[in-house]
């Protein structure tokens, strides 16, 4: 593993503490971040320079308890690619908003419903379609909509029957609590990490272009659905490595009989969405100090660790660390420009790969 060192450098944004950032592709530059007083800002790299770009009032952020199982209710930023619009949403909870950067218009109220919604992170993720940006999120505990975010026209009007209990089951229903979701690089596949009683996590893996192109309850029961083998947890740090391929963190089996993980242990497993349904993810075992794994991501040679002691960077190939960056918590990755960034209260800090720059290394500060 190389040891050279590596600079980080510093992007000063407001007196008030950062609630999250997004990588964008935007005129206003190549960072969206949020403050915690509703107002959003555009970083441009190449010059250093922050610019305000407007502020919104944010949902109500409901009670809950920082040491409850799945966490306390918190904002979470999600942007298109193109940085025009912004999604702000309480995961762990049911509401939020979309907002039109260029001039500050809130365009769409979310709602994801109040069944078990503390259970999940308020699934929500920007795609393109037809030249077009697409909001997907959450309208029910089972049932996702996708929308355009400059109108809330819906783009996946659809009828499901209510299931009555004791009656027979409506076609199309989807007995499945969404969770976390996480587009594809090219946008036309999506990871749903959600779960389905007793309760036990089942990722799957859909084509949202089959979805919005000709099948509107593709997302309930669409052919191109692939379901994973089951976790007892969800909630999990996952990243696309390529347009077909994910890395969801945690090695296991599941044993039937006993109906529970084993073999755990650090490291990924990698999913292929072009296997059959229940098809074994290969594992990749990997040797950490044992910190809680934050985020995942991929540059498509590389995945990039993100746990509580530091970021660690991973040959694909190889299956080997190449890099790790000691105290540098990365949670977003611009992979075009080959920069991690990290929260730093009221700054954001960026780390340009070595790989990306010319220089392997280890970062100092």
């Amino acid at each position: 593993m190389n040891t050279a060192t590596v600079a980080i450098q510093s992007f000063p944004v407001s007196d008030l503490p950062i609630l999250d950032a997004r990588s964008v592709k935007a005129d206003y530059g190549h960072l969206l971040v949020l403050t915690e007083d509703g107002t959003f800002h555009g970083i441009n790299l190449d010059t250093g320079k922050t610019a305000i770009l407007c502020s919104t009032s944010l949902p109500e952020l409901p009670g809950g308890e920082e040491g409850s199982y799945f966490g306390a209710p918190a904002f979470h930023l999600h942007a298109s690619a193109d940085g025009r619009f912004a999604a702000v949403v309480v995961d762990r909870g049911r509401t939020g908003i979309v907002v039109d950067i260029a001039s500050g218009k809130l365009t769409m109220q979310l709602d994801g419903g109040d069944y078990h919604e503390h259970t999940v992170p308020f699934s929500v993720g920007f795609t393109r379609f037809q030249g077009r940006n697409v909001l997907i999120h959450r309208t029910a505990w089972n049932r996702l909509d996708a929308a355009d975010p400059a109108t809330g026209e819906s783009l996946t009007s659809r009828d499901i029957a209510v299931y009555e209990a004791g009656g027979a089951r409506p076609d199309h229903y989807l007995d499945y609590f969404h969770g976390q979701l996480r587009l594809s690089p090219d946008g036309s596949r999506i990871l749903d990490d959600g779960w389905v009683w007793h309760p036990v996590s089942v990722p799957r893996i859909w084509s949202v272009s089959d979805w919005l192109g000709s099948n509107p309850w593709e997302s309930e029961d669409g052919p191109s659905i692939r379901d994973f083998p089951i976790r007892e947890d969800w909630n999990i740090p996952a990243c696309w490595i390529d347009d077909r391929h994910v890395a969801l963190w945690g090695l296991s089996e599941w044993d039937e009989d006993e109906f529970e993980e084993v073999a755990k242990g650090p490291g990924v497993q990698i999913l292929d969405a072009e296997l059959k349904e229940q098809a074994s993810p290969e594992r990749w075992p990997m040797d950490l100090n044992g910190g809680k794994v934050r985020e995942l991501f991929s540059d498509g040679q590389r995945l990039y660790i993100a746990e509580e002691s530091g970021t660690t960077a991973w040959d694909i190939a190889s299956r080997s660390q190449v890099s790790a960056w000691p105290n540098f918590l990365a949670h977003a990755f611009d992979a075009e420009r080959g920069m991690l960034f990290a929260i730093e209260s009221t700054a954001i800090s960026g780390l340009r790969l070595p790989w990306a720059s010319g220089n392997e290394g280890r970062l100092v500060k």
